[in-house]
């Protein structure tokens, strides 16, 4: 019964207790109770003379044995509470009821019971709907816009109207309940008066604090409130915190341990979004072309990004677009334009209409990190009735959208609706002009910089140096891996063989730009090249290079996904190598790739992935495994079970590489390194003719044999150095030169060249020259038997391979 109804049937002046009304009858006619609520950021309450609240009679809600308190302002004035005594987290006295929380603000995430619990209250408090103030006149950190999702599920659910009030003493008489939460402001005595007039005459009070974190209440001001009402409890100036049950962090304490009225714990239906099932909702309001608002049946509103595409930013918003995620476009204002057709496109299609929504079981969760929903959206496009027009595909098939390369399990299906629009210039791709990309950060390898570094290792102990072409820095540490580095530590592992490279950091992760708010430039390390030359080096064909999204990567903050790495992205554009996120791993994907980068995994790969993965290597494809300090041990795992199952005996190190002294911006964590084995080809600036279109030809030195049989000046021929080209394909060698430490020097005759995989064996002495043997024609050893360096220099005289016996 509403309190104005009330007051005209008894008259004014009768006090109500609450707890009566058809409402209360009908919700205590439920058959269950809500699992568990939640109160975030929440101070607890306590008696009126400041001691522990124990009255049975009025406590609500406490909290979980495991929870405590703590005076988190240091301001000694909280009561704390002594491990034995519960602690009381709502209380209801009357009309007037106590919460420590604010329990229902729009950023809950409405998985817990918190509005079915409030309503009930306000059922029983009220009774069925009425007129309820929010006070907007104390300063409140909060105001109605705040609860604007609890407001209409009240409507809905309840029949109550919610309007903001900025005069009490004036909106009190014709109200039936009023919010009021953690005012700044005092109340006057008039505004106390009025209230303490308002719950005689069977007006309910809703009082929400919240936590004294960093002095962030006035619990004060609402204890004046709670004094002039007369209730039996207070509000305390402090913090309820559990580690151990929570809502994942230890400030969101969770409790199903219900003391009050059974009525006020019934479950019934609430705020709760089923991911498991499709919506109907109305479309209010359309921001851009890919955020819409939508308004469910329980009137709940949320923000929808639209799963699996990403719009141009319109010109208020550009200076959060990244020109590096358009593939071909480098024209920001280009960006903008389509960013205003992209936004008129959805309203034409979306504004005011009843559309379904759905969600995906394969990404982390229904809401994204801006706590927007994630969903599909599917309409009535032609007008016959039907909501079968997935708007969030159309978007990438009329050239509006890009894919947003995210773990969708649609992910791949709209890869190929995005290819087909780039492929006939469709909507904003017809500026696309990927072949004329602006080369950028292509230079010969200085120095690189490995954030989240660890080493790698072989499933046997510790990697051979001559195996790893890029080693820490002297001054680095290793530590917390199983296995120890006395001497240099590597941080790429090479298995020619098996097509494979490990890489012990998440080596081209864009937080690490400045364009991203890392605080120093890394654009002047060559990362980018150093990546891209490996790759190609271990790849025998041309074609793309695919960054794997299967595998949870997208969710984890040790692994990438194409969308963490759209600055390699523009870099492998201007070097004219395409690059693509793969979420399936099948032999069609992967045909036309040069390589598959997979970083650190969370989920595993079936028996069938890796048989493809096999193939795809056999077929000349590489494949590179980035691995990082950060990653779980059983995310490591996963990437070291792929190197185990395409042959290779390369693992990634458990522990973590620091450097105090070389490193990027002060953080030992992000360890900066020029320890480069130039034997490997990988160090200057990337060229299709030298190293890309999987023509990638090189020098290096297999074996050695310097101490010949017998009289070595009898037997000159049985010295020699055997040379090997493990590139992908074919080196000419006219005007390259081989030289000892002393600085005998032989040169490579004009025209001769080396094949990919293929071995020469260049003998001391003298000899007529083939295709397998050339001779030095020296009348003396050349190599000293005791150790030597055999140093090779290409034809422009610059060192390409020193090789130490």
């Amino acid at each position: 019964m509403r309190r104005r109804e009330f007051l005209a049937s008894l008259g004014a002046g009768v006090a109500v207790a609450g707890g009566t009304g058809a409402a209360t009858e009908r919700v205590r006619a439920a058959q269950s109770t809500v699992d568990y609520l939640q109160f975030d950021s929440t101070a607890s309450l306590v008696a009126p003379d400041g001691t522990a609240l124990t009255d049975d009679g009025v406590v609500a809600v406490v909290a979980e044995d495991t929870a405590t308190n703590q005076d988190a302002d240091g301001d000694g004035d909280a009561t704390l509470y002594d491990g034995q005594t519960a602690i009381p987290l709502a209380a209801v006295d009357g009309n007037v009821a106590g919460f420590g929380a604010q329990l229902v603000t729009d950023d809950a995430n409405f998985r817990s019971g918190n509005e079915e619990f409030l309503l009930n209250v306000w059922d029983a408090l009220v009774g069925e709907g009425g007129r309820v103030l929010f006070d907007e006149s104390h300063d409140s950190y909060r105001t109605l816009s705040d609860f604007s999702n609890f407001a209409r599920y009240a409507d809905v659910q309840g029949d109550y109207t919610v309007t903001a009030s900025t005069d009490l003493p004036a909106d009190l008489p014709d109200a039936d309940g009023v919010v009021i939460s953690s005012p700044v402001t005092a109340f006057s005595d008039t505004e106390l008066s009025a209230l303490s007039d308002f719950v005689a005459q069977g007006g309910a009070v809703f009082c929400h604090d919240t936590a004294d974190y960093q002095n962030f209440d006035e619990t004060a001001t609402l204890n004046d409130v709670a004094a002039a009402l007369g209730v039996g409890f207070r509000f305390n100036d402090d913090q309820v915190v559990d580690e151990t049950v929570n809502g994942g962090e230890f400030f969101q304490p969770t409790t199903d341990r219900f003391r009050g009225d059974t009525a006020w714990f019934a479950d019934r239906e609430g705020l709760e979004i089923d991911p498991t099932t499709t919506h109907t909702v109305d479309v209010v309001d359309v921001a851009d072309g890919d955020t819409v608002d939508v308004r469910f049946d329980t009137g709940r509103r949320e923000p929808i990004r639209v799963l699996g595409i990403d719009t141009p930013e319109t010109d208020a918003n550009d200076r959060f677009e990244r020109l590096q995620e358009w593939e071909g476009i480098e024209s920001e204002p280009y960006l903008d334009t389509w960013g205003a057709n992209a936004s008129e496109f959805a309203k034409t299609e979306l504004a005011a209409e009843t559309v379904e929504i759905s969600f995906d079981d394969a990404e982390p969760g229904i809401f994204d990190p801006f706590g927007r929903l994630l969903a599909y959206v599917d309409y009535d496009a032609t007008g016959d009735g039907t909501r079968d027009d997935p708007y969030n595909r159309r978007c990438v098939e009329e050239g509006y959208a890009r894919l947003y390369s995210s773990s969708f399990s649609r992910h791949d299906a709209f890869r190929a609706a995005e290819a087909s629009a780039r492929d006939a210039g469709r909507g904003l791709w017809a500026e696309s002009d990927p072949a004329n990309t602006t080369e950028i950060r292509n230079r010969p390898v200085d120095e690189l910089f490995y954030p989240s570094a660890t080493a790698v290792r072989t499933s046997g102990g510790p990697l051979d140096t001559s195996r790893a072409p890029v080693v820490a820095e002297s001054t680095a540490t290793y530590d917390g891996g199983t296995v120890t580095y006395d001497g240099d530590v590597p941080l790429v592992g090479v298995d020619e063989a098996a097509n494979l490279a490990v890489v012990g950091s998440p080596f081209v992760d864009e937080s690490y730009e400045q364009a991203e708010d890392y605080p120093v430039d890394t654009s002047t390390f060559e990362n980018f090249v150093f990546l891209t030359n490996l790759l190609d080096a271990l790849s025998s064909t041309d074609g793309k290079v695919l960054i794997d999204g299967g595998h949870g990567q997208f969710g984890a903050d040790f692994a990438l996904s194409a969308e963490d790495t759209a600055y390699y992205q523009r870099y492998l554009e201007g070097v004219g190598i395409g690059f693509d996120q793969v979420n399936t791993l099948s032999a069609t994907n992967l045909d036309a790739a040069r390589a598959l980068l997979i970083t650190t995994p969370p989920e595993g790969f079936t028996d069938a992935e890796l048989d493809t993965l096999r193939s795809f290597r056999d077929g000349g494809g590489a494949v590179l495994l980035l691995g990082a300090a950060s990653a779980t041990a059983a995310a490591r795992d996963n990437l070291d079970y792929v190197s185990y199952a395409l042959g290779s005996d390369l693992r990634v190190g458990a522990g973590s590489v620091t450097d105090g002294t070389n490193n990027v911006n002060a953080d030992q964590t992000v360890p900066t390194t020029t320890g480069f084995d130039t034997s490997f080809s990988l160090f200057d600036a990337f060229t299709s003719e030298s190293g890309g279109s999987g023509s990638s030809g090189e020098i290096a030195v297999q074996s050695v044999n310097a101490d010949a049989a017998g009289n070595e000046y009898d037997n000159l021929n049985d010295e020699y150095v055997v040379f090997e080209n493990p590139g992908s394909g074919a080196i000419e060698l006219t005007g390259y030169a081989v030289e000892d430490a002393a600085g005998a020097r032989y040169t490579f005759p004009d025209g001769f060249s080396l094949a990919a995989g293929d071995t020469v064996t260049l003998r001391t002495g003298s000899g007529t020259d083939t295709d397998t043997d050339l001779y030095w024609g020296s009348a003396s050893p050349i190599w000293n038997n005791s150790g030597d360096t055999v140093y090779v220099f290409d034809d422009t005289g610059t060192e390409v391979v020193a090789y130490t016996y």
